[in-house]
């Protein structure tokens, strides 16, 4: 059981190199033995360009509930209004991750690249480069940065226990056992893969400085949108509300000047942490 909490957060960090503000982006030449798409990979086969939200016959998240990664997918489905099918760990085929998506029956790995294919197909616009850089810069720079905050301090453990609904036995397992092993461990392989990692408040900063530059209340404008949906979804999973919400992800909101983005872009994406499946496998 101890194993299976685990599995949340120690398969959905990205092998990427981290740069100071702006992450170099590493294409992949080939896809998998499978033909999806490898981490930061695009897509061999674009989706059609045609797809629009309501053309989305089957979508398909796999993923765990607490795994941030998988988090941050949520919220971008939940903010745009479409229904999806949750379910655990990883999907069949070559890739190891998760998330992994199916749309229409095809599949999309890695957040990055799943952010990327659906933005315009759920909000009608394409990132744009500054868009992608800042995307880069939430999954592959503040998520790492957090992740090592996160998993090297045991009562971040016991609170990310609870945001996980690991309760009973396997919350005591969790909260006892884990952070003293296999956590630690996460944490420090991080932050030996990524030297130049910066912290959770400079990466907050960073932000708040490109939605200063835009002068609009999110993101993407007037409304919340895909971008706004993605540093919402690296955060949310550390900054939970109330107890559950870890010291260092309140600070980093705080201190950069991003609580008031915070609050109306949470009020915007609902149900991210509702539970679904059985215990403990929660999706």
């Amino acid at each position: 059981l101890v194993f299976l909490a685990l599995c949340t957060f120690s398969t959905c960090s990205a092998n990427v190199q981290v740069a100071q503000l702006s992450v170099q982006r590493k294409i992949q030449t080939m896809p998998l033995s499978d033909g999806t798409n490898a981490e930061k990979e695009d897509l061999a086969v674009p989706l059609p360009t045609g797809w629009t939200k309501d053309s989305l016959e089957k979508v398909v998240l796999f993923g765990t509930h607490a795994s941030p990664c998988t988090a941050k997918v949520r919220a971008l489905f939940n903010l745009a209004g479409v229904p999806y099918e949750r379910r655990f760990g990883k999907a069949p085929g070559s890739y190891t991750k998760f998330p992994v998506v199916f749309v229409n029956e095809r599949q999309i790995n890695d957040s990055f690249i799943i952010y990327k294919a659906l933005a315009p197909v759920l909000f009608g616009k394409a990132y744009s480069e500054d868009d992608l850089r800042l995307e880069e810069l939430i999954t592959y720079g503040l998520l790492l940065a957090c992740e090592k905050e996160a998993f090297g301090n045991v009562e971040n453990m016991k609170r990310w226990s609870s945001v996980a609904g690991l309760r009973d036995v396997t919350g005591f397992l969790v909260r006892n056992l884990a952070p003293l092993s296999l956590a630690k461990k996460t944490a420090d392989r991080v932050a030996e893969r990524y030297p130049d990692l910066k912290s959770p408040v400079e990466y907050c900063q960073d932000l708040k400085h490109a939605l200063d530059a835009r002068g609009t209340p999110f993101f993407a404008g007037d409304k919340a949108g895909a971008l706004d949906a993605s540093a919402y979804g690296a955060l949310c999973v550390w900054h939970a509300g109330g107890e559950e919400s870890m010291e260092f992800a309140k600070e980093a909101v705080t201190q950069s000047g991003l609580d008031p983005w915070f609050a109306r872009t949470k009020a915007a994406i609902p149900s991210v942490f509702d539970l679904q499946g059985w215990w403990p496998f929660y999706t």
